[in-house]
């Protein structure tokens, strides 16, 4: 605790509301050393679309995702669409981010399934509008919320 104190350290403890007021009322000094709090808002569905849209756009060569790309009609607005209609918001601000690549993940895997021996080229390596609503659906049936 008396690191905290000498003004040369930056701490950083990051987590869910709930949980980091458990951790920061677990010990009295926690209070009285910890200068600065700030909340992040949730993500919005449109936050989400643009999150899919960026780790799709800008890979790099170990992402999960190197090499594949979103059908010309997965527009932010299209995708938005699809997180508002497919997800709970109890769901989204449960997941937030993360959602992400839970929703990519299982649509990669759509993509797979769905491709026949005689798939070619891009097709290969395009994921469309209905790879990600699989994926959301997906995300919604096996994830629970209490």
């Amino acid at each position: 605790m008396s690191v905290l104190e000498d003004g040369d350290i930056v701490v950083i403890f990051a987590g869910y509301t709930e949980p980091m007021k458990r951790v920061m009322s677990s010990n009295e000094g926690f209070c009285r050393r910890v200068a600065h709090f700030f909340h992040f808002d949730d993500f919005s569905s449109r936050d989400l679309a643009e999150i899919v849209r960026v780790k799709m756009t800008k890979q790099t060569e170990g992402s999960r995702f190197y090499g594949f790309k979103l059908h010309p009609f997965c527009t932010l607005e299209a995708v938005t669409g699809l997180i508002e209609r497919e997800i709970t918001e109890k769901l989204r601000n449960k997941m937030n981010g993360g959602l992400v690549d839970h929703m990519l993940t299982n649509a990669k895997e759509n993509l797979d399934a769905r491709l026949s021996f005689d798939s070619k080229g891009d097709e290969l390596l395009t994921i469309t509008l209905n790879d990600l609503e699989v994926g959301l659906q997906q995300l919604s049936s096996r994830v629970t919320i209490d």
